[in-house]
Formats: structure tokens, C-alpha cells, sequence
């Protein structure tokens, strides 16, 4: 069913990093300077921090709790304590480079009640790699990997969470006909694998849904000034669900709304884009981006899928629809960074964009975000942050939502290797039209921690 709602490498890892970077040992520099050994720098680091939120379900008014017992939001506050090591190792060469880092997060609820949202799985890998720079001909290859967790109302299941394995890879032959001009023709691969715990699943099964994407990609690179550039793409997908039909039967659903199946059609997408991206003064860093793409969904995928349900018109259950022209279809980037001066760091954006969904056709979104990160003396430490999004999803279910989110964390650095701190932080989603209440949810979280960096 579906609710629609530090570490020090090892002395091997080490060597065999010196023997690719070239060097003829490693330089164990002073705390604070990471580890370097010929042209690799290797980043360890370890982050532990407890945090006490207010709402760790996401859930709006009274739920059930895995005792059958109704409770109310105030009794659905939690605290949790958290460890996440991560590693960047970085190598660059004359005309080659290759960065990879891995990040793991534990959480651990200190009340036995939050059991179900303990969680030891949540990783990202990245890994990229290209070469022949100068050449006329290079290659670029990328590989992001992910697991993560979403919480959910299903407060009765043994893990409260969809789990999301994602897996992207990308390929490209670089062509380089001049020094400013750099042309990338290659494509993408991606997987997306979505589970639910056993006992909300109507078959018992883990398994939700599964997405194979594919397509060719191409990228234009004009440089006019040494960190400015006129950035041109091209991007085509075919994707294909494993499971045109999801149980819809869960928490929050209303049968009336969607009945008891949702339709989740396969479809192609082909998005371009033309702008403008760099450093136009010392202080000030620019992007201007706009585009425009489409998204067209084979509604028989799911019609002829054998269900009675799904024999019904498309058009009705709204599984038919497309994301075509404006304005839909258009996208934008602006984004504006501005460091009055090395320790002082302001940015703004605005995001129009579009993707598909694993429980609908696509979300056509609107995102506007503000940040600053600051450091005083060297020792202080601020981060703010403030985020909105506009979502319009459509397709079987069709709806609107409000997403915000804010933060600020204040750290002290008591050590070139070592900040401890603390902040607070809150989230909301809200339905627009105020009719689906189901995904509605207020969370308001406080911490305090500290990180270790080599």
C-alpha cells in the first residue's frame, strides 16, 4: 500500500591512493590541513549530534501507535541521537581528476515507543572521474548512489518509513575543438526503488515500485571569460514502472478520491536548457538559466494492465495526463551568491522545474531559497537558512502543497579539528485548496552536536 502523503582511511586505502595520486608517500598534516599525499587529499570526518523534534511521524491530529492506542501530535515528539562519519577523497592530475565520498547516518530514538524509526541504512556514494582534458577528446563518467528514508503516519509498522534506493549514472565523451569551447555527448541510467514495511502491504511484500530511466544527454560549454561560461542542454528519458498499479489502500487515502489501485503510467521526458553561469566580480557569482521540456505518459501502460478498475476511461482517473506547454514546460534558474568577503557567504535562488512521481504522472514545482553561512574570528560560526515550494502534482492524484522550511545553527570552534553547536529547525507542508488534510504536518526540531574533521 502507499501513503500519499571520523574516520581515518586504513594504511592500504592510503597507499594505494598515494600510488594513483603519483606521490612517493602521504603527508600526515597538523589537524585541520587533511591528509595529503602526492595530489590527493583524503577528508575524514564524524559528526554526533542528538536531536529532539516535535513531530516524527510528519503526522497531522491523532494517529494510531503500534499498540492500537490513538494519540495526539503533542505525545508524538521524540529525541534521537545521530552519527555520520563521511570521507572525500579528491585527485587531480595535469589534465585528470577523480572525487569520491561516501556519507553514512544512523539515527537511534532513545524512546522505545520511536523504535520503528531507528534506521542504520541511509548512505551516498559519489563518485566522479574525468580525463584527457587537454586532449581534443576526453571521456566523463558519474555514479551518484543513495539510500534514504521518509517518515510516515503507518506508526503501527515495524519501519515506519518508504525507503528510496537510487542509483544514477552518467557517461560522456568531452570534445574540446578550442580552449573555451567544450562539447559533452554521452547519456544517463537511473534506478529508483521504493519499499514500504512488510506489514502495511496488503501482498506483505516490501517491494512498492521500481523505475528504470534511460536516454541520451548532450552539453555545450562556451567560456568568454576564465570562470564565466554559456551553458547550452539536452536531455531525453524513457522510463519504465515495474508496477503500472499500486494498492492504494493506506493511511490517509480516501477510496472515494482514488479507489482502491493507482495508476502509475510509463512515459518519456525531453527537457533543454540555455543560459549563463560564473563569477562576474570578485564578490558577486551569477546564473541565469531558462529552458523548456515536456513529459508524455502512455496511459495504456497502465489501462492495459488486466485490472477491472484500470479498464476504466483515463481520462477519469486522470492517469492520461501530460506535462505540456506553459506553463508548464518552462523552467528557470536564477541564483545569486555574494561574498562581501572570504568568511562571509550570502545566496538567493528561484527554481522552476518538473519531475515524475513515484505515486502519480509528475510534479511541476515552483522553489525560491535563501542562505548565508558565516565564520567570526575564525571560532564563530552561523548558518540560516529559509526555503518554499510551491508542488502541483497531477495525474490520478492531483493536488497542491506548501512546503517551507527554515533553520539557523550556531557553532564554536574549539579546535582546528573539532566545532561543537547547535540550532533549531522547522518544517511544514500544507495542502493549498486546505481539502487534504492527510498530508498536512507541522515539525519543529532542536540539536546539539559536534563534528570532528581531520
Amino acid at each position: 500500500m502507499i501513503n500519499v502523503r571520523t574516520m581515518r582511511p586504513s594504511a592500504t586505502a592510503v597507499c594505494l591512493l598515494a600510488f594513483m595520486a603519483g606521490g612517493s608517500g602521504v603527508s600526515w598534516a597538523k589537524a585541520g590541513d587533511h591528509i595529503r599525499s602526492g595530489n590527493a587529499e583524503i577528508i575524514p570526518s564524524i559528526e554526533l549530534k542528538t536531536v529532539h523534534r516535535s513531530n516524527v511521524y510528519l503526522s497531522e491530529g491523532e494517529s494510531t501507535n503500534a499498540d492500537g492506542e490513538t494519540v495526539g501530535v503533542a505525545e508524538q515528539s521524540g529525541t534521537s541521537i545521530r552519527l555520520h562519519p563521511g570521507l572525500v577523497i579528491g585527485i587531480k592530475g595535469a589534465d585528470s581528476a577523480l572525487n569520491f565520498n561516501v556519507d553514512y547516518n544512523a539515527v537511534k530514538y532513545i524512546e522505545e515507543e520511536h523504535k520503528n524509526l531507528d534506521r542504520y541504512k541511509d548512505v551516498e556514494l559519489g563518485l566522479g572521474i574525468h580525463a584527457l582534458d587537454s586532449a581534443p577528446v576526453g571521456f566523463k563518467l558519474q555514479e551518484r548512489f543513495h539510500i534514504t528514508g521518509r517518515e510516515t503516519e503507518a506508526t503501527y509498522a515495524t519501519s515506519a518509513y518508504i525507503n528510496h534506493i537510487m542509483s544514477t549514472s552518467s557517461g560522456r565523451i568531452s570534445i574540446h575543438p578550442g580552449s573555451s569551447l567544450q562539447l559533452d555527448v554521452g547519456g544517463n541510467v537511473t534506478y529508483d526503488k521504493y519499499d514500504v514495511s512488510p506489514n502495511t502491504s496488503a501482498e506483505g511484500s516490501p517491494a512498492l515500485n521500481s523505475r528504470l530511466g534511460y536516454g541520451p544527454a548532450v552539453d555545450l560549454k562556451w567560456k568568454f571569460f576564465p570562470k564565466t561560461a554559456i551553458i547550452a542542454t539536452y536531455k531525453m528519458t524513457w522510463f519504465d514502472w515495474e508496477n503500472n498499479l499500486l494498492d492504494a489502500r493506506g493511511d490517509g487515502i480516501s477510496p472515494e478520491d482514488v479507489g482502491t489501485e493507482l495508476g502509475v503510467p510509463d512515459g518519456t521526458e525531453w527537457r533543454t536548457t540555455l543560459g549563463i553561469r560564473g563569477r562576474f566580480t570578485e564578490k558577486l557569482v551569477l546564473g541565469l538559466i531558462a529552458g523548456y521540456g515536456e513529459m508524455d505518459y502512455d496511459d495504456s501502460s497502465v489501462s492495459g494492465s488486466g485490472s477491472e478498475e484500470s479498464e476504466t476511461n483515463a481520462s477519469a482517473q486522470g492517469y492520461d495526463q501530460d506535462l505540456k506547454g506553459f506553463p508548464e514546460g518552462f523552467m528557470a534558474i536564477v541564483e545569486l551568491g555574494y561574498h562581501p568577503i572570504d568568511s562571509q557567504a550570502f545566496s538567493l535562488g528561484y527554481r522552476k522545474s518538473f519531475q515524475d512521481v513515484y505515486f502519480t504522472n509528475f510534479v511541476d514545482f515552483h522553489n525560491v531559497f535563501a542562505r548565508y553561512e558565516g565564520m567570526f574570528a575564525d571560532t564563530f560560526g552561523v548558518k540560516g537558512r529559509f526555503g518554499y515550494r510551491y508542488e502541483q502534482y497531477r495525474g490520478e492524484v492531483s493536488r497542491d502543497d506548501h512546503s517551507l522550511g527554515a533553520g539557523l545553527n550556531l557553532s564554536y570552534r574549539t579546535a582546528p579539528w573539532m566545532d561543537i553547536g547547535g540550532g533549531v529547525g522547522w518544517r511544514q507542508r500544507g495542502s493549498a485548496d486546505g481539502e487534504h488534510s492527510e498530508i498536512e504536518y507541522d515539525d519543529i526540531s532542536v540539536n546539539i552536536g559536534m563534528t570532528l574533521t581531520y
